[in-house]
């Protein structure tokens, strides 16, 4: 198989989805592996760490293509990026196809393109071996960023998270229950803050609970729940997500309006278009803007603030997929379920039912074109 990695292009994403340990594993296993020059400069890896692991440097995305039969992204290719690559590529990334524009799924059908959707790569009945671990270090992170804009160096109203003897902590509300918020929820109970976690899934709710006892609140979702805990939040983080489609708005403009003054509130949903009606990107330059009388942090790709951690974690998770693409997509697919979950469009036909309500070309069924076979 011959792999090729493409340089990110999307503003502040500095990971990349292979390492040069990565590329190794590949190349003694006999695959090519092709390496836009400096797809690794953000993580802090050079070309020549991956030239010393047997990969070789191209320098245009078109050169990518011209050697590549699977091309791996962290983020979706444009529609341009796709009209570069051989037809009949397959595309590995965070596709998102749900949010992407009409020009990118009309790019993929025009050029015969296959897509694997890292966020859907789904083992048993609810395990995401890819996007969980991604979705763990961004709640770490939003937790830090929380402690640290709570400050007033962090022009925040001067609160440390875990208080101090004979004074409160802080209030953190984290709103899903999934491994953002349930890491997100750790963070900010390690630093001693009182936390609450609200989701609509008992079964998650369970689960915090499991994980981290009785230092967090848990609590269904409910908007009884949400009016009572938001009024008395420093700091809410959202962490809400519906598999393959945009989060849902389940904070209003008059429930940010019910947050304390100077609150902070932190949408780690931005990727999929924010869990607020008040939510709008952000920059880690320009990390905040006040809405209501509320500090918003929506700073897109969180696990790219901490982009070669979360480089080594994506790669790794990724490796075995990728070595189970050695016999090619289609043998793949009828072998392996988790990569069957992802696949969206397959030789540009569109074969992913969830998708048929956000991407209008005509829908086939991924049975009529392979079939599972059973070992």
């Amino acid at each position: 198989m011959r792999f090729g990695v493409l340089r990110e292009t999307l503003t502040g994403e500095r990971r990349v989805p292979l390492t040069p340990e990565g590329a190794r594993a590949l190349v003694a296993r006999d695959h090519l592996v092709v390496v836009q020059s400096n797809a690794g400069s953000g993580s802090g890896f050079s070309d020549t760490e991956y030239l010393a692991a047997g990969a070789a440097i191209v320098y245009t995305p078109r050169e990518v293509g011209a050697e590549a039969e699977f091309v791996l992204k962290v983020h979706a290719p444009s529609a341009e990026e796709v009209e570069q690559l051989r037809p009949c590529t397959t595309l590995m990334a965070f596709m998102q196809l749900a949010g992407q524009p009409a020009a990118l799924h009309e790019a993929l059908v025009a050029g015969r393109c296959s897509t694997l959707s890292m966020e859907l790569v789904r083992e048993g009945s609810d395990e995401y071996p890819i996007m969980e671990p991604l979705s763990a270090i961004g709640g770490r992170v939003a937790a830090t960023l929380a402690a640290w804009h709570l400050t007033q160096p962090g022009n925040g109203p001067g609160i440390l998270l875990g208080g101090s003897p004979g004074v409160p902590p802080a209030v953190a509300v984290v709103i899903g229950g999934g491994a953002a918020g349930t890491a997100a929820a750790a963070g900010c109970a390690a630093h001693g803050a009182q936390v609450v976690v609200l989701d609509n899934d008992p079964r998650r709710l369970a689960r915090v609970e499991r994980l981290l006892g009785h230092t967090v609140v848990t609590a269904v979702a409910t908007e009884f729940h949400l009016a009572r805990f938001l009024e008395q939040a420093d700091v809410v983080i959202g962490a809400v997500a519906v598999r393959g489609e945009p989060a849902p708005r389940v904070l209003r403009r008059s429930h940010v309006r019910s947050m304390k003054e100077g609150a902070l509130f932190i949408d780690m949903s931005i990727d999929e278009g924010g869990c607020s009606e008040t939510s709008r990107p952000t920059t880690a330059d320009e990390p905040t803007y006040e809405c209501e009388g509320v500090r918003h942090i929506c700073i897109p790709n969180l696990p790219s603030e901490v982009a070669r951690t979360a480089s080594r974690a994506m790669a790794s998770s990724l490796l075995p997929y990728l070595q189970a693409l050695s016999g090619g997509l289609h043998h793949a697919l009828a072998r392996n379920l988790a990569l069957r979950h992802a696949v969206g469009f397959l030789d540009g036909k569109l074969v992913n039912r969830a998708l048929r309500r956000f991407v209008s070309v005509p829908y086939v069924s991924l049975d009529e074109i392979v079939k599972m076979v059973e070992d």
